[in-house]
């Protein structure tokens, strides 16, 4: 039977699609107000046509959701309820209410106005009770049980813009431009055609940089595949199994209704990670994971089909649309710091309207440097340099050796770049020196100095949160380390470095085996990374033979002599520091190295504040007292000084 064309359907046809989608409603309501009124014998069998090109939200809806006839009637029904006054009146009168209270459509009514009505549509497998598309109450029993449509679900058969409230602070929609990719493309070509992708993408949390390139490279992804990106802020998600499948379903509908794919951060080591792999277990839409999943987690998810793929990070260079003297500053500095192409820009905002070359260097110098130290500031711990090599006091041989340090770290990028020296081999391309020597004798001033010299940052590795008892945790943390310090440029100090860069063992047993594993990979690491790995240690025969022979510098500090000490001793007071009579002379003959020395001046200093006095020798020789007796070493106090 032909239907008649709807005049205001008709009329329609050349408005935009929400006000043809209103129409379309309002005249879907108006046909079952009609049909529950006067009970005409024919009955919903079909939408009304459509118009041209025009897609009604409820077409759409069925369609995402596999919906059957009487199932889309249903949610029709229970929308026109909420929001179309005759239809309400109409439904209230016919189930006996008034249509004053509030009015719920029940099942009983629409099952008695439709001939494809099936009992399935109840069922909590079905679409309507899986996807919450309706509310259900049975308390009256199954025949009268009253339906009531999803807020969210009768927003978008209106049209209108919304997000599911319960997903707020879980999820968020990405809104942000994405610029062509080739790597993105290439992911998405390969999603063509799998069922429940998910691709994972493994140093994406390694540190900033790569966590923005990730991002990006996400979102560049899915818009390639037409569709927006969905983030899931997996540390919000809650531990109760019943939730998290709930969440996931609103995930999953909403990706569905506005059109995205998920993506969400995973750390393999993070404590909530069991919770985690259940959320993404319950998951059905694309999926993309930055981070690592384990293989034993990967087995919780068997539906899903992995794909790994790495995340290159966009590079900053200097570039041709920049003055000379720009560009010269700029490549200076980028061939030290690996930043992102928006860092770099940032960084050239902050030497805008400066003229001159050394302010400008300066200037892009320091903020390069801050851009590009990433995660690394926790990782270890940065010491702020302000030593200087004049503050230095050993011997001659031992200062060129440090200059000589200094000196490479600044020019190894002509040497291996420019000049081609990095070309024949990938290894031993950084700096590792072993600066040995008793406890105070200047090591880590040392490294202050040359990281100051170089304008770099130094950082102290603590091997107390490096090494763990845990097999293969200690390898962990120092790739995470040296991926972030190489990045930086950074100079890495790694203090008393005894425990960690010890002798490999004789294999007895199983522990022997992964301890000595633990060495052979730190010597691969120090081989490859491109900056400068300092190692201080009180023993230099203490350490693995096969690491001495990977060190390009060994310094060996000495005790400092008489000579020495005094000149240690008169660089401990600051200019504004009040001095009473010292004897240096004297001070100097006490067998004290210089990080002693600094420790007995400025407890003196805190004694002479504390009475209000000059810092004298009376006060120094007090404290050298006490300092002798925290190394349980016997005091004597040298002829001239006071005791």
């Amino acid at each position: 039977m032909n239907r008649p064309v709807d005049p205001v359907l008709h009329a329609a046809a050349a408005l935009a699609w929400p006000e043809r989608n209103q129409c379309w409603l309002s005249t879907r309501f108006a046909w079952w107000r009609e049909r529950i009124e006067h009970g005409a014998a024919e009955t919903a069998t079909a939408l009304p046509p459509d118009e041209g090109d025009f897609e009604p939200a409820a077409v759409r809806l069925a369609a995402l959701f596999g919906l059957s006839m009487f199932e889309t009637e249903l949610v029709l029904l229970a929308a026109g309820v909420e929001i179309n006054t005759p239809l309400r009146e109409a439904v209230a009168r016919a189930q006996g209410t008034t249509a004053t209270s509030v009015v719920r459509l029940r099942f009983s009514l629409a099952l008695s106005l439709s001939s494809q009505a099936h009992w399935d549509a109840l069922s909590p497998l079905g679409p309507l009770r899986h996807w919450s598309l309706l509310h259900f109450d049975s308390n009256d029993g199954i025949t009268q049980t009253l339906l009531r449509i999803d807020e969210r679900v009768l927003h978008y058969l209106t049209g209108t813009a919304a997000f599911d409230e319960r997903l707020q602070g879980i999820a968020r929609l990405n809104v942000g431009e994405v610029l062509e990719d080739e790597r993105a493309q290439q992911i998405a070509n390969s999603l063509g055609g799998l069922h429940e992708p998910l691709v994972m993408l493994p140093n994406a949390l390694h540190d900033a940089a790569y966590k923005r390139a990730s991002r990006s490279l996400a979102d560049a992804v899915f818009r390639y595949v037409g569709l927006r990106t969905l983030w899931v802020d997996s540390t919000a998600l809650l531990g109760d199994a019943h939730e998290l499948v709930d969440i996931a379903r609103r995930v999953d509908r909403e990706a569905a209704l506005i059109g995205t794919g998920v993506a969400l951060a995973a750390d393999a080591d993070a404590p909530s990670n069991g919770v985690l792999i259940r959320f993404v277990a319950a998951l059905r839409s694309p999926l993309i994971v930055l981070g690592t999943l384990s293989p034993m987690q990967l087995a919780d998810l068997p539906q899903r089909q992995l794909l790994r793929f790495s995340v290159p990070t966009p590079q900053a260079a200097a570039s041709a649309e920049m003055s000379p003297l720009l560009r010269r500053c700029a490549a200076r500095a980028l061939q030290q710091f690996n930043v992102e192409p928006v860092l770099l820009d940032q960084a050239l905002a902050s030497v805008a309207g400066l003229a001159d070359e050394t302010a400008i260097d300066t200037t892009l110098w320091g903020a390069l440097r801050e851009s590009a130290r990433g995660g690394l500031d926790t990782l270890a711990q940065r010491i702020e340099s302000r030593a200087s090599f004049d503050d230095l006091v050993v011997p001659p041989f031992v200062a060129a050796q440090l200059r000589e340090i200094a000196s490479q770290l600044r020019y190894r990028q002509r040497v291996y770049d420019d000049w081609g020296f990095g070309e024949r081999h990938s290894r031993g391309l950084g700096i590792a020196a072993l600066f040995a020597g008793e406890s105070g004798t200047g090591k880590t001033l040392a490294a202050e100095a040359i990281a100051n010299e170089a304008r770099l940052d130094l950082y102290r590795v603590d091997l107390a949160s490096t090494v763990s008892k845990y097999i293969g945790e200690t390898e962990k943390n120092l790739a995470k380390l040296f991926d972030a310090a190489q990045r930086s440029g950074a100079v890495l100090l790694f203090d008393e470095a005894d425990a960690l860069f010890g002798k490999r063992s004789e294999v007895k047993d199983s522990h022997d085996r992964y301890a000595n594993i633990e060495v052979a990979y730190l010597l691969q690491r120090i081989e490859t990374y491109r900056g400068l790995a300092i190692l201080t240690s009180n023993l230099k025969s203490a350490l693995d033979r096969a690491f001495l022979r990977r060190i390009r510098f060994v310094v060996q500090f000495p005790f400092p002599d008489e000579g020495a000490r005094e000149q240690i001793w008169r660089r401990q007071f600051p200019p504004r520091a009040p001095l009473g009579d010292i004897d240096y002379g004297t001070l100097a003959r006490l067998q004290l190295s210089g990080g002693y020395i600094r420790s007995v001046a400025l407890n003196a200093a805190f004694a002479a504040a504390g009475h209000d006095v000059p810092i004298a020798q009376p006060a120094l020789m007090t404290a050298a007292r006490a300092e002798f007796a925290k190394l349980e070493r016997s005091f004597n106090a040298p002829t001239g000084g006071a005791a």
